[in-house]
């Protein structure tokens, strides 16, 4: 059987790096189309955040961090091979969410609109109530549970990028800042609910029955 199984395991560990490279990609195209003269201080974007220009700063050192830690959280081998280092980097994920999520708050509140300052408290608490569910479950010796809160809990920084991605599309720009919350609430509400349904959809599916034969 571990012949047969073997296969399976490095196809899904193959897939999960060929997803986190193109994403990881895709967040590095985002935000330097977005913030590619954001060291130019008569830049418009620089202006933007000159108000909250030092929560900017640890917002996005911190924030992009626990998004590349992250990512190898997911990682089986590096598990396997070395705990120690797995370990060591959960654990600088867990402060880079509890630093980088209330960090959001500030920002939105003296630069978004009343709806981006909901979004951005609603996806923070997410980001936050996940992780320390994931901690919880580690430190109690609970390791399945560790690892379905973990992929609860990566999604919420996901939304930097998917929201990014689908804002400059032009039917979301033509309707202005209710496009833009639109899309943000929407990948929001997607990070929550999106790993449930990963997570259980393998119970879903219908399983084949085995019929009984005469003999037995």
């Amino acid at each position: 059987m571990a012949t047969v199984a073997a296969p399976a395991v490095r196809s899904r560990s193959n897939r999960k790096v060929v997803f986190f490279i193109v994403f990881g990609l895709l967040t590095v195209f985002v935000t330097y189309m977005k913030n590619a003269r954001i060291f130019d201080p008569n830049s418009e974007i620089a202006q933007h955040f000159a108000p909250v220009k030092w929560f900017a700063i640890s917002h996005a050192f911190f924030g992009a961090l626990g998004m590349l830690l992250g990512a190898f959280q997911f990682s089986n081998r590096l598990r396997a091979r070395y705990l120690t280092v797995h370990k060591t980097m959960g654990y600088i994920y867990i402060a880079c969410v509890f630093i980088a999520g209330p960090l959001a708050l500030p920002m939105t509140t003296r630069l978004g609109s009343p709806s981006l300052v909901a979004a951005s408290t609603t996806q923070a608490l997410g980001w936050m109530v996940t992780t320390a569910i994931a901690l919880y479950c580690i430190r109690t010796g609970n390791v399945a549970q560790h690892r379905r809160w973990m992929i609860r809990s990566y999604p919420f920084a996901m939304v930097f990028t998917v929201a990014r991605l689908i804002i400059p599309l032009p039917p979301v720009m033509r309707l202005g800042i209710e496009g833009i919350n639109t899309v943000v609430w929407s990948t929001i509400a997607a990070a929550a609910f999106l790993p449930n349904i990963l997570l259980e959809w393998r119970a879903m599916a219908p399983r084949p029955t085995v019929q009984a034969t005469a003999g037995d």
